[in-house]
């Protein structure tokens, strides 16, 4: 009873010591809240930009939580010889069998196959890669990017010789989208489902690539519209094509990848051990992984590793900053404050009570400084987002929306960081001065 009294008198002290020195505990406050905000808003940007460019990478490109294809498929010797790791009629007829037994596991099956070659349009010529796909499922799979051109219209099931160009391969070869209209909804941050038009200098494109026997095979191909690549160098080869289309160019009824959208993602696992039993069961030779086990994501953990470290610094110094800013703040009023220091010990208070009350006081500007960063953050994250900025980022071919996103996690992180840097600044402060004896701490004062 007498400590929760002695709480309860320390407590009105801080309360009073805050409000009577209200400039020196505006300044603490106003530090704690800057740099809370900083911390919220650099945090939110960078989860929300990860989250962002992971979820539209894995959309996008049809890509769903698990991948089907040969062993060997993601190594160097691949890209030198992809025709022997393609799918098989027989690794395919098994493939089939297993989805049909699993139609209340799996949403969407892909089957796509990658054709290299060189595209022909009047004089001009560029190298191209093909991604031939099954149209209807790989709509599907890009869900709410379903709609992919920035100019005319994706791929459809009626036009079995059409093709969707990269901008800048279509700009190679005489393509050039002929409207200004913004591409991207500023709600949605996604393309406008609008056929803009585009003009082509030839109307007839031609594809040439390697069969499997050897020979050049050529086929007359009509560009049906336009999109991006993300990535500048990829969008200077990017081609989608109907997977049968694909399969005509390459001589081949073989397939490179299964990409399987799961009804239940976490099922994934599951599934995944499930299919490589029933296929080492049958003979056949498959490698089933979750996309992020995948080269496919190698680029994204690489970025994801780079941000966090980049976070992680920053972090540290904005802790620094605002530690020292508070730790300064601290330290001058206690050394104002020494004769009140004096006279309460003279009235019996402990060195740990006087460490408490300081300890208490940095709790309260820390606690009034969480709640008025928290609503500075949410403010100009909501002044942010709508605003609709977007931002050229790196190696990406388009512009990217600059979206500050929401995590509690966050918010609760950074006032417990500010909280463990008020109380520790405070006691720092307030060390020297409370193990001094009275007299010497009067006469300081």
């Amino acid at each position: 009873m007498a400590n929760l009294r002695t709480l309860r008198l320390l407590a009105t002290i801080a309360a009073r010591n805050v409000r009577r020195g209200w400039r020196h505990s505006l300044a603490a406050v106003l530090t704690m809240a800057v740099g809370f905000v900083a911390l919220a808003t650099f945090q939110g940007y960078l989860e929300q930009l990860l989250d962002n460019q992971l979820d539209t990478n894995f959309a996008r490109n049809m890509l769903g939580e698990l991948l089907v294809r040969r062993p060997g498929s993601g190594e160097q010797d691949a890209k030198v010889n992809p025709r022997k790791y393609w799918l098989s009629q027989k690794d395919q007829a098994f493939l089939e069998g297993w989805l049909a037994r699993h139609q209340d596991d799996v949403a969407v099956r892909v089957r796509s196959l990658i054709v290299q070659g060189v595209i022909h349009a009047g004089g001009s010529t560029a190298p191209f890669m093909a991604i031939g796909h099954d149209v209807a499922e790989g709509e599907k799979a890009r869900r709410y990017w379903g709609w992919n051109a920035w100019a005319g219209h994706p791929l459809r099931a009626d036009q079995p010789s059409g093709i969707v160009l990269g901008l800048s391969l279509g700009r190679l070869v005489g393509c050039r989208p002929t409207s200004d209209e913004p591409v991207f909804d500023p709600r949605t941050a996604l393309p406008k489902p609008v056929e803009r038009p585009f003009a082509c200098q030839n109307s007839v494109i031609q594809l040439s690539a390697g069969s499997e026997n050897g020979r050049v095979n050529a086929l007359d191909a009509e560009v049906i519209g336009l999109t991006s690549g993300q990535v500048r160098e990829f969008d200077l080869r990017l081609l989608y094509t109907p997977l049968a289309f694909a399969q005509q160019l390459a001589e081949t009824d073989h397939v490179a990848l299964y990409s399987l959208l799961l009804k239940h993602p976490e099922d994934a696992v599951r599934l995944r051990d499930e299919l490589r039993a029933e296929a080492s069961r049958a003979g056949i030779q498959l490698d089933v992984n979750q996309w992020k086990d995948t080269e496919f994501a190698e680029l994204f953990r690489r970025g994801s590793a780079l941000v966090g470290a980049y976070r992680n610094l920053v972090v540290l110094v904005l802790l620094l900053i605002a530690g020292t800013a508070v730790l300064t703040t601290m330290a001058k009023t206690v050394r104002e404050r020494s004769r009140e220091i004096g006279t309460l010990r003279s009235l019996g208070f402990g060195k740990g009570q006087m460490q408490a009350l300081f300890g208490l006081e940095a709790a309260l500007l820390a606690t009034v400084a969480g709640v008025l960063g928290g609503s500075l953050a949410l403010a100009l994250r909501a002044l942010i987002n709508g605003a609709g900025i977007t931002y050229r980022a790196g190696l990406l071919a388009e512009d990217v929306m600059l979206e500050i996103g929401l995590s509690p996690s966050t918010y609760v992180a950074g006032f417990g960081f500010l909280l463990l840097v008020a109380v520790l600044a405070s006691w720092l402060a307030a060390r020297r001065l409370v193990k001094l004896r009275v007299a010497e701490i009067l006469v300081e004062g």
